[in-house]
This record gives C-alpha cells, structure tokens and sequence, in this order.
C-alpha cells in the first residue's frame, strides 16, 4: 500500500486520535478533509468504519466494508468489518455466507472462523457454531480464544460446549 503523504497523513492522524478521545463528529470532519485521492486507501476507509461504527451506523458500515473488500482483497478487514456490519444489521445469514469463502483465503486468521461461529450462533446452528470456534481455537491462542468467547454474548448458545 503506498503511503499517506501529507496534508492527508496529518487529516488521518487528527481523525485518528479524535475517534480515540470518543468524539466521532470531530473524527468524521478530519477524515473529510482527506484528499480524494486518498480516500479509498485502506487506513482512510478502516477508520472510517470505525467512525461510523462507534455510531452503530451499521448500513454505512457495510457498505465502507465492501469498498475496502472490493479495493483490498488481499486483506482480511474488509471482509471481516462487512461482515460484521450485516452481522449487527441482523442479517446473520448474509455475513456468514459472505465470510465463509474467504477463510480459506486467510487460512492464519482466526478472526474470520471466530466471527463464523458468532454468526452460526445468531442463526442457530450450533454445531456449526462449535466447529467454527474450534477452527479458531486451532488457528490462534486457543486460552485466549476461549476467554474472550466465554465473555461474549454473541457465543452464549454454546458456552456450556466451550467451558
């Protein structure tokens, strides 16, 4: 990925760090004054997610998910973050079959089968559910994996299988 040059870097850094201090107004007003030729580079439209996020903006969110999974397919976070968007939209289904393909793709990502098995979860597929998560569990720190599940309400139908 090429590198923010200034004015722009300094629009990102400002944005980043309104965002940090909680205020997502200040943080989307830096962001705006990003050039457009930098607009849809990867960093710009992460915090921007992120932005909007915060303001549980979930329809923008899918939608800024895409264009970073369209600009950048070669990264995880794109396809994660628009995932998630349709996850918190309520549309489970869709972010699991949105997801699922590009495991295969990010085969050292356990972000992607964790959020799997989240998503299994709100659908009801339990089964399906546990053996997402236990894909994560191989993939990554399967101590830490089990941590954050057994904290996270998206992963309550199976906390007893994950204790």
């Amino acid at each position: 990925m090429i590198d923010i040059p200034p004015p722009d870097s300094l629009h990102l850094s400002s944005a980043t760090g309104w965002l940090q201090l909680g205020n997502a107004e200040e943080a989307l007003a830096d962001l705006a004054k990003v050039s457009d030729e930098h607009r849809e580079h990867h960093e710009v439209l992460h915090l921007e997610w992120h932005i909007h996020a915060r303001n549980k903006e979930w329809e923008r969110c899918a939608a800024i998910g895409g264009v970073m999974a369209k600009r950048h397919p070669d990264d995880p976070a794109g396809w994660i973050n628009q995932a998630n968007a349709l996850f918190y939209l309520k549309r489970g289904r869709e972010a699991f079959d949105l997801l699922e393909p590009v495991c295969l793709q990010f085969p050292e990502n356990e972000a992607i089968p964790y959020n799997l098995a989240c998503y299994a979860c709100q659908f009801g597929e339990l089964d399906l559910a546990l053996d997402w998560f236990q894909a994560a569990e191989q993939i990554g720190d399967p101590e830490k994996i089990r941590e954050v599940a057994l904290m996270d309400p998206d992963m309550e139908p199976i906390w007893n299988q994950i204790q």
